[in-house]
């Protein structure tokens, strides 16, 4: 829900996140948030919108999530018959505003195909969310 939201709002929701981790680490109000974090092993609010962004894409490639989400995720190989190297990434849909850019299916496709193939090729759920632990977390950083 917040993940299409703008960046000022994430900001404001990101100080009322960091507020409560001070509250609960009894840190004070001038304190370092980075290591509280590593402590909590919480992700930022934007990289963790993306996180969950991501497990939903897993969903809807792997057939886990609702048949209407499912049905809207299209590889490039159903698309189109040209043999590429790309062939399991998601088709982009194209949209030439802001707002068509900010849509899940857009946003999803985009943070998917971004991911390495071993992420992607990953066979259960529990597997995936494994592997955030190692490298998912440092890929959707990056963007």
């Amino acid at each position: 829900m917040w993940s299409t939201t703008s960046k000022k709002n994430i900001s404001k929701l990101q100080k009322v996140q960091n507020f409560a981790r001070r509250i609960i680490t009894g840190k004070r109000k001038f304190d370092h948030i980075t290591p509280v974090l590593r402590e909590l092993r919480w992700l930022p609010l934007s990289s963790f919108l993306k996180y969950m962004i991501v497990v939903l894409a897993f969903k809807c490639v792997k057939g886990l999530a609702p048949s209407y989400l499912c049905n809207r995720f299209k590889t490039r190989a159903c698309v189109h018959d040209r043999n590429t190297r790309y062939n399991n990434n998601l088709n982009i849909p194209a949209y030439k505003s802001a707002s068509g850019q900010r849509t899940f299916l857009y946003r999803a496709t985009s943070f998917w195909n971004s991911l390495p193939r071993e992420i992607t090729e990953s066979d259960s759920l529990p597997t995936f969310k494994d592997v955030r632990a190692h490298c998912l977390c440092a890929t959707l950083l990056r963007r």
